[in-house]
């Protein structure tokens, strides 16, 4: 068994006058790589949140040729990626509303009322607006 270890040892003077980036960066540079580093990990938690689920939402006003908004009317909108269907009537004022809708497809609407519909319109997945308004027009029925 050797000797046992004290502050004598080659090893203890090494680290007595070492002179390694820490001890070359002297008190003022040792304050700049601080606050570099609590910069740094204070930003890094922001990035790391989860950030919201954007949904988009699709509403407007059902109307007749007349320009009356239809109540009861039927609404159809079609997912073109996925073809699922939804199907919703229009309220008080002919209202309608579409919401929780995923921005990344792209979606066909129309409207439905006494064997009449309107034309079919497009929502585009490369529209970025969150609230798209689509006012749909039934041409009123032919006397």
């Amino acid at each position: 068994m050797g000797k046992p270890w004290t502050p004598s040892h080659g090893l203890w003077r090494m680290f007595q006058n070492w002179e390694g980036p820490v001890c070359r960066l002297g008190t003022r540079g040792l304050a700049i790589s601080l606050a570099v580093c609590v910069i740094a990990f204070s930003v890094v938690p922001a990035s790391g949140k989860k950030k919201k689920a954007v949904s988009r939402t699709v509403t407007g006003v059902v109307l007749d040729g007349s320009e009356n908004p239809l109540d009861g009317a039927s609404v159809e909108l079609t997912d073109m990626q996925t073809g699922k269907k939804i199907d919703i009537y229009s309220q008080e004022g002919g209202h309608y509303l579409f919401a929780d809708l995923n921005p990344n497809h792209d979606y066909e609407l129309q409207a439905h009322q006494n064997n009449l519909a309107s034309d079919v319109r497009k929502v585009s997945s490369l529209d970025d607006r969150d609230q798209i308004v689509i006012n749909l027009r039934i041409p009123p029925p032919i006397d």
